[in-house]
């Protein structure tokens, strides 16, 4: 029996592998020699599922997406108010980056700070995911001027933009030692940025 190729069965649980040794180590870092080790899969079965090391990486970003990012869907259709809507969203990221069964920080975070100088499938991927964030924000921010969440000098693309940011620096921030309750004092003083909504008319 060959050692190239698990069962069709196992090859989520490689994947699952992989994505967090690149998480933890990043795409430089993390060698196939590293991945054969971690997963027990050979080279040639490496190979012949994912493609080369880029190839792979790409498609262990896009499984943390779906596994471990934060909906942004969610976020933008959400119906409640903006207040709270951000913040459940902040608090969301917050947890997931520091969840003390998976490695510290976000892997996309990682993907766009490793990966900015490279044009690669990679940086292009990392670029996409979080285009998709900045939308999704930005949908939510329009949709809170058009009813009348927002004053009239607020900027939506501006304040989509700034609280985008803040889910990058979660990232940074948890990978760089600072715990959940940390993240949570971050995030009240992100929120002092969002303007007031404006007073009913008596």
């Amino acid at each position: 029996m060959t050692r190239g190729r698990p069962r069709k069965t196992d090859i989520d649980t490689v994947l699952d592998r992989a994505m967090k040794l690149f998480w933890k180590n990043g795409f430089e870092a993390t060698s196939m020699n590293d991945i054969t080790a971690e997963t027990g899969m050979a080279k040639p079965g490496l190979y012949n599922c994912f493609g080369n090391k880029e190839a792979l990486y790409a498609k262990a970003l896009d499984r943390y997406i779906n596994v471990f990012g934060v909906s942004v869907a969610e976020l933008a259709a959400s119906a409640g108010p903006l207040e709270h809507a951000l913040r459940e969203f902040l608090l969301a990221v917050a947890r997931s980056v520091t969840d003390a069964g998976t490695p510290c920080g976000c892997f996309l975070t990682n993907t766009l700070v490793e990966n900015s100088d490279k044009p690669s499938e990679i940086a292009a991927l990392g670029r996409q995911l979080n285009e998709r964030r900045n939308r999704a924000l930005s949908e939510r921010f329009h949709r809170a001027a058009a009813a009348g969440e927002l004053g009239q000098d607020a900027d939506p693309d501006a304040l989509s933009a700034f609280f985008s940011a803040q889910a990058l620096a979660l990232g940074a921030l948890a990978s760089s030692g600072s715990d959940f309750p940390e993240l949570c004092r971050y995030i009240d003083t992100a929120m002092t940025v969002l303007p007031p909504a404006p007073m009913a008319p008596a």
